[in-house]
């Protein structure tokens, strides 16, 4: 006797997904890119384009989301969401704020600058014990507060120590391993999403 129930319950979701996401407050549609802010401009893609398994179903999208999408200068800078509002991020801003990432922000770190690596991150923001950063090659990395502020005294410490980032990514060389404990450190962080944003970071 649950069949129709359940069949009931299969069609609904499936008018929910199809029509895209909604508001539940107000029913108006939410972006398809980041799920968060209600979507107002419609975007339109080239053939080419692979990035429809990183998005929610429809091709409606918020303000911001609209400005990352549509402009190149995103695709080539570092830059940070803060609420509802997008900035290019020059390398001292970049650090002040991956220092201290400010609530509901998400932070994108470029590394060549040819990609848009942005697109699975741009659901996440940053919340009061959690942060939200967008690495270009990395992805999404979800970590709290504390374990940031480690990781990065550590990668700023060993950039301050050996001058090269080289050092920090593949390991100290034989010279380099008189610095014994913070080469082990390094070690420790070789290959770590966090650790490879937070290089770039620096």
């Amino acid at each position: 006797m649950y069949l129709p129930c359940l069949f009931a319950t299969y069609i609904l979701v499936l008018v929910y997904v199809y029509s895209g996401l909604k508001d539940l407050d107000t029913g108006s549609r939410l972006c398809s890119l980041c799920g968060r802010r209600i979507a107002k401009h419609r975007l339109r893609f080239s053939e080419k384009f692979v990035g429809f398994p990183d998005m929610f179903d429809g091709d409606m999208v918020c303000d911001v989301c609209y400005k990352i999408f549509t402009s190149q200068e995103f695709r080539r800078r570092n830059w940070a969401i803060v609420g509802d509002e997008v900035g290019i991020l020059d390398k001292k801003q970049l650090f002040k704020m991956v220092s201290d990432p400010p609530v509901n922000s998400l932070i994108y770190v470029k590394s060549s600058g040819r990609k848009m690596g942005f697109l699975r991150c741009l659901r996440y923001a940053s919340s009061k014990t959690m942060v939200a950063l967008c690495g270009e090659d990395e992805g999404p990395v979800i970590v709290d507060r504390q374990r940031l502020r480690h990781v990065l005294s550590i990668a700023y410490e060993a950039y301050n120590t050996f001058k090269r980032k080289k050092t920090l990514l593949e390991g100290c060389s034989p010279r380099e391993w008189e610095h014994h404990d913070l080469c082990m450190k390094i070690e420790s962080m070789k290959g770590d999403p966090l650790w490879q944003i937070l290089v770039r970071v620096l």
